[in-house]
């Protein structure tokens, strides 16, 4: 039987900090015949390999994979993917937690979907475009919570992105062979994810925000905010704009306004429900939080941005915290 999915879980250094907690929180689909969890070691410097061994030793349905070298996030993600047996690949960051039913809302989602969606984004409480929710100050306690409850009381709707943040990211395989995986030319990280997502819309595939499958992102545990790091995104940002010179760098307020611009078509359309407001009010308070520093700017935005605000759904909301 072909698994549905497979999970590819992409660790480097600092195993009991990341790719253990990561892991633990798969443990309740590892014995699921739709679901294969892989899980790779990208040339640690450190003991993380033997650890990673260690832990699937004692998980014998998680295959472990071992590199010998660092590949970079594309070359380690394209390593695991070679191995996968799924109809869907979901890559997955080791820096993330996944909520009681997470897999579960997936699968139901992916069953759900119209054949020319070839990739899914899952929300979550750290991104850089609309898969981000709102809630300031929320520990990731809080943030669980919320993903527990989008989970048991799904939308059933599909939001739109131009393009999709790779800390967890489904695609399924035959578009993933098709376009060749993940560029490494872009090294050891930083805008292969929006090079393959504008690889994907260029060949007719539509990408989509899904809100019924929350991941908790515990933010870059490979990456620090070092010299080295902005001088690779600086490259990689170069390799892109070559690549794609259309390429549009969108502020995440803008993919948070594209979800609140689709929340009020489905009003409009009296397709609003429960389960819709308490995504919306997990979206309203970034029209405030994102806005531009800039006085005119600013004032602008809000102008823009005021029928969002005022916006007063029908239907009793449910608060998802």
């Amino acid at each position: 039987m072909q698994p549905l999915l497979s999970l590819i879980v992409l660790g480097f250094r600092n195993f009991d900090l990341t790719t253990r907690v990561c892991l633990e929180s798969l443990v309740p689909w590892i014995d699921d015949p739709a679901i294969e969890v892989l899980v790779v070691d990208n040339g640690s410097p450190d003991d993380s390999g033997k650890k990673t061994a260690d832990w699937c030793a004692l998980h014998p349905p998680v295959k472990c994979l071992l590199s010998e070298s660092n590949r970079g996030f594309a070359g380690g993600m394209n390593y695991g993917a070679a191995q996968a047996d799924g109809e869907w690949l979901l890559l997955i960051n080791s820096d993330t937690i996944f909520p009681d039913k997470a897999i579960d809302a997936l699968q139901r989602v992916i069953s759900e979907l119209p054949p020319d969606v070839a990739m899914l984004g899952p929300v979550t409480n750290v991104a850089g475009n609309g898969q981000r929710l709102w809630k300031p100050g929320a520990t990731h306690a809080e943030w669980l919570q919320i993903g527990r409850w989008l989970h048991g009381n799904p939308s059933h709707q599909l939001m739109p992105t131009y393009r999709c943040d790779f800390f967890c990211i489904a695609i399924r395989r035959d578009v993933w062979n098709e376009l060749g995986g993940l560029d490494p030319a872009f090294g050891l990280g930083y805008y292969e994810d929006f090079d393959f997502s504008l690889r994907l819309a260029q060949a007719g595939y539509r990408q989509l925000i899904t809100e019924d499958v929350f991941v908790l992102h515990l933010g870059s545990a490979t990456f620090k905010t070092s010299n080295s790091a902005k001088a690779l995104m600086k490259r990689n940002k170069g390799l892109l704009r070559i690549k794609h010179p259309e390429a549009r760098f969108l502020h995440t307020r803008l993919g948070n306004l594209a979800v609140l611009q689709a929340y009020l078509e489905l009003k409009e359309a009296g397709q609003w429900t429960p389960a819709l407001e308490a995504r919306r009010q997990l979206r309203i308070g970034a029209l405030e939080g994102d806005a531009p520093r800039s006085f005119f700017k600013r004032w602008f935005w809000k102008r823009k941005t005021a029928r969002f605000r005022n916006e007063k759904p029908s239907g009793a909301a449910q608060s998802a915290s």
